[in-house]
């Protein structure tokens, strides 16, 4: 057999390769042919079946065996391949282990409670010793052993034992810091040379160019870069505190933020991040304290000029982190955005807690700072984006102040213009497409309806303007959904309209029940008749038929008109104009029944021709008008009205003379009425039959 030696390129093995000759290639499986079996009685006996064919030996494998290299060879590279990745496993539903808690090791252990010894003996050593020893002894002695440890932190981080040099480091530190103040509290500084802001302040002051200096000796230690960020933020508040008005404490604390980002940027990854921590928490004190400023002159008396300089500064604070921010955004563990809504609801609160304060119409000015940014909001149309954070941020929060002001000081007036215009600014957002339309216009009625009220509660207007402004809401509420009809928006128009409606009859009647009732539901039924101009809403014309009825009554009532027709005339007329429009296509009784009932019955029934021969005269030619229009247009209904109150009318004329006329009479008309029908008996009832067919057909 023929046998190759090669080696791999990889990892310089010996490889040999023994060539060994492959079986004959098998034919594709065929499906076996079986012919029909023969009948028994033939006795044709079918051969027996070819044995199956033996199967091939087996080949055996390729060998490739690997050799050792021999004795002085090359030693073989090492591989770049690492292991194969194992295979995704499905998902499981039992729980994750919880991670691993991680402990202190028993270095650091050692080292801390060493730390907090020592400095514990040093505090110690001040307080007990303070009798029998120099009090300048006493400093000289823990200001050696501070030296001492800040000086083996040096060997130490080189000679890379971290968990020593940071131990040597923070007591160093605690041992400097408890020497300075012991010596102050045991009289080596006496109190009155320096006061105690101010020597807080020598003290940081003195630790932080301390720990800048270890810095440089010993740039490995973690306990010098965080120790020389956070003793630097103290200095310049302890100095200004007793010393500086507000504004100029909060901007001195900004322009050290500014530096304290500046400058720990060129430093290690942990001081970067202390210093990032450290200036958070103190441009979120500027903002706090600010804040705070500006709300207790809102709240109390106090000097506008520094009200005005803190919200100055405040703004400046707010302007400053957005820059910062755009520099160096918040860890992604942070909301996005949280930090410009911070810097903005700041600024807005400032502001609009100071704007109250100013002398003139000082209400109107944070209504109108709202307003504006609403404004411009609605304008730049963002909806995402660092802006439109900024955008919301600011709108609301000068929106939640002006509110809250003005409820605390029962300026119910304001109230009503915020309302007005946040009624305005709904509509700009709805005919922009910025918002969701049903509810912006559920917004806008609703808000138009409370100014109109609080306006009315505080007597800028009267009751009866009110009551007009309602009815006008409910009126454009109903003509906008006019155009609405099958929409989502149709019944919250409707619905606010209703509730307008409502309440500008409540005000009617508080004003004059009469005639503001007449108006107001005038006003509410003119556009019911538009809306019900549509095929959908026919029902509707029903619903104006009826307030235009009771308005007209109202209207009567109020005008203390005692004649009948002034009540049923108008409400038929617009009851016969309603069904002619709707429901023509109707029976007659549908469209026109209910309108000649109401304008024809009462009259026919009060109608005298001894006290008011007109008012007969009148429903006589009006009965026959009917009755011709019913026979010209075969309509039902004016036909049987108009024939009843004729009949009605000559029954009453007839029973008004009857007792002048001679009796023989009267029974000589009823005998030659008996013997008329009697003899014509047959014709007269065929001719009535006729007659109720003829009615009955009618439409």
């Amino acid at each position: 057999m023929p046998t190759a030696a090669i080696t791999c390129p990889t990892c310089r093995s010996q490889l040999h390769l023994t060539i060994e000759p492959a079986p004959d290639p098998q034919p594709y499986p065929q499906p076996e042919l079986r012919l029909p079996t023969a009948p028994p009685h033939l006795g044709i006996h079918p051969p027996p079946p070819p044995a199956p064919p033996a199967a091939p030996p087996a080949a055996p494998p390729v060998a490739a065996r690997e050799t050792r290299p021999e004795s002085g060879a090359r030693p073989p590279y090492p591989t770049t391949f690492s292991d194969p990745r194992p295979l995704l496993q499905p998902p499981t539903t039992q729980p994750p282990k919880p991670s691993r808690i991680r402990r202190l090791s028993p270095q650091a252990t050692l080292l801390t409670l060493g730390v907090l010894l020592l400095l514990a003996a040093g505090v110690t050593f001040l307080a007990v010793n303070w009798d029998s020893l120099p009090v300048a002894a006493q400093a000289a002695i823990i200001g050696t052993l501070a030296a001492l440890s800040f000086a083996g932190s040096i060997p130490a981080s080189r000679r890379k034992l971290a968990g020593t040099a940071e131990a040597l480091a923070i007591l160093g530190t605690g041992l400097l810091t408890v020497d300075l103040y012991g010596a102050r509290a045991l009289g080596l500084i006496p109190p009155t040379a320096v006061d105690g802001f101010t020597y807080s302040a020598i003290v940081f002051a003195t630790i932080a160019v301390l720990a800048l200096l270890m810095t440089r000796l010993a740039p490995k230690v973690i306990t010098y870069g965080v120790t020389t960020v956070i003793a630097a933020q103290l200095p310049i508040p302890l100095v200004l505190i007793d010393r500086a008005s507000l504004p100029i404490l909060l901007g001195a604390l900004l322009a050290q933020v500014v530096s304290t980002l500046f400058l720990s940027a060129k430093g290690t990854a942990i001081v970067r991040r202390t210093g990032s921590i450290t200036a958070a928490i103190v441009f979120c004190g500027i903002l706090v304290a600010g804040m705070t400023r500006t709300l207790l002159g809102l709240l109390t008396t106090t000097t506008l000029s520094i009200t005005i300089a803190t919200a100055a500064v405040v703004c400046l604070a707010a302007a400053t982190g957005l820059a910062i921010l755009r520099k160096r955004p918040l860890p992604a563990a942070i909301p996005s955005g949280l930090g410009e809504c911070v810097c903005a609801a700041a600024a807005a609160f400032a502001v609009a807690t100071t704007l109250p304060q100013l002398p003139g119409p000082s209400r109107w000015f944070a209504t109108a700072l709202a307003t504006a940014l609403a404004i411009i909001e609605l304008v730049a149309a963002r909806r995402t984006g660092k802006l439109a954070i900024v955008l919301h941020s600011a709108t609301i929060t000068v929106a939640a102040v002006d509110l809250t002001y003005c409820m605390a000081t029962d300026d119910i007036r304001q109230l009503g213009y915020i309302a007005a215009i946040l009624a305005v600014l709904a509509v700009l957002a709805a005919v922009r497409k910025l918002t969701d339309p049903v509810p912006s216009a559920a917004v806008a009625s609703l808000s138009a309806q409370l100014a109109i009220i609080l306006f009315a509660f505080d007597g800028y207007v009267g009751t009866w303007p009110a009551a007009v402004a309602l009815a006008a809401v409910a009126a454009i509420g109903i003509a906008v959904t006019c155009g609405y009809v099958g929409k989502p928006l149709e019944p919250v128009l409707l619905t606010t309209a209703a509730c307008a409606a409502v309440l500008a009859e409540i005000a009617a009647v508080s004003a004059s029940p009469y005639t503001a009732t007449g108006v107001v539901l005038t006003i509410v039924a003119a556009p019911l008749i538009a809306y019900g101009m549509n095929p959908r809403r026919r029902p509707t014309l029903l619903q104006a038929a009826l307030l235009l009825i009771i308005a007209n009554t109202a209207f009567m009532l109020g005008a203390d008109a005692h004649t009948l027709e002034w009540y049923t005339v108008p409400p038929a007329l617009i009851l016969l104009v309603v069904g002619i429009v709707a429901w023509r296509n109707q029976p007659s009784w549908v469209f026109l029944g209910p309108g000649l009932m109401l304008g024809l019955a009462p009259s026919a029934l009060v109608a005298d021709t001894t006290d008011n021969w007109l008012r007969a005269t009148l429903v006589v030619a009006a009965a026959v008008l009917l009755i011709l229009i019913a026979v010209r247009y075969s309509l039902q209904s004016p036909f049987v009205i108009g024939s009843a109150a004729v009949a009605k009318i000559a029954i009453a004329q007839f029973l008004e003379v009857a007792p002048l006329i001679p009796r023989w009479i009267t029974l000589a008309t009823a005998g030659l009425i008996l013997l008329t029908t009697g003899a014509t008996y047959e014709r007269r009832l065929t001719q009535a039959k006729q007659a109720t067919k003829w009615v009955a057909n009618l439409r």
